[in-house]
This record gives structure tokens, sequence and C-alpha cells, in this order.
């Protein structure tokens, strides 16, 4: 049983291996992609709270301008008590307009690493609007990671600070979000 599963994981391994190797030209075009910059496309997506449509429009090689519209979150409240724990998400109507800059798109061609639906690493500045009661304004530099899987199904992780203005009151937090979704 050792055996069997020794040499298993060594033709796996030399599979992986020897697949990595093939030139761009040799591989099978049907999903994966291998292009040098971006394209634009139309998205609907969804994070843990929230559910929003964008358009991705295509500004030079390996830069973007995404507009989004939606519900999205607008906060987010833990209590506990000695008997129970309560969290509580608030959704709110949020506009944003984000700037986006790939920065390993030609990497990832030359090294025959999918690139289809924009999947690489990138750099964003956002600028969001939304609504809960009060008009919340905010400013999010970012960097995040964008991987595709199938022909039309997306996910991506974003970090960095928010900064924004809401009502009266200025605020820096914390920004870390997981996205996923469709492109078409």
């Amino acid at each position: 049983m050792k055996r069997i599963l020794l040499i298993t994981v060594i033709a796996l391994i030399g599979f992986s291996a020897s697949a990595r190797r093939k030139p761009i030209e040799e591989r099978p075009q049907d999903i994966i992609t291998y292009t040098y910059d971006v394209t634009s496309n139309h998205s609907v997506s969804s994070t843990i709270l929230g559910l929003e449509y964008s358009y991705e429009a295509k500004l030079a090689d390996r830069w973007t301008l995404i507009s989004r519209a939606g519900l999205v979150p607008t906060g987010f409240e833990m209590s506990s008590g000695s008997y129970f724990s309560t969290f509580e998400g608030t959704l709110g109507l949020g506009v944003s307009l984000e700037a986006r800059w790939y920065s390993n798109i030609a990497k990832r061609a030359e090294y025959g690493r999918c690139t289809y639906n924009n999947s690489s690493d990138f750099i964003s500045m956002r600028i969001r609007a939304n609504t809960n009661g009060d008009l919340e304004i905010s400013f999010t530099p970012a960097y995040g990671i964008r991987r595709s899987f199938g022909r039309l199904w997306f996910h991506e992780a974003t970090f960095g600070p928010k900064i924004g203005v809401c009502g009266d009151d200025m605020f820096i937090a914390p920004h870390i979000q997981y996205r996923i979704g469709i492109a078409f």
C-alpha cells in the first residue's frame, strides 16, 4: 500500500513539473488564457454581506476602472452577554469607483499561468459613497489578489486602510474583504 501511494505521489509531482515546462502554444486554450493585458467585463459579485453589479473598463495595458453599485455592508456590531452573543450587519445602498493596476499579469502570462478574467495581483484606489441613515464617503487604497475558476467565476481578496467621513466624523478603519462573483 505504501509503495502504491509513493508511486502515485511521484507520478503526480512529475506530471505537474512537466506540465509547467510546456510552452504556451502547446497548452489547451479552451478555458485558460495567457494574455499580457487586462480585459473589460461586467460582473455580479457578493461579499459576506451585500450584492453588487460592476463594470470593469480597460484603460491601458494593466489599468482598469471599475464602477460598482448595489447593496453594500455599512456596519457590523457584535455584543455578548452572560447567556448570549449576537452579531448584526447592516446594509445600505452604495456606489464606488475604483482604479486598479494589475501588477503581475504579464509575469503570470510569461510563466504560463492563467490570466483569464484578469487573474492577477493588483493595487487599487477606491472611492465609495454609501447610505445607512447618514451619508458615508470613504477612500481605500488596497492590495488584492484576484483569481478565476471555471469560465465565468472569480474570487478576490483585498486589504488596506479605509479612510472616510460619516456625518461630521472622520474615521480610519481596516479594510479586509473577500468577494466571489460571476463575470460575463
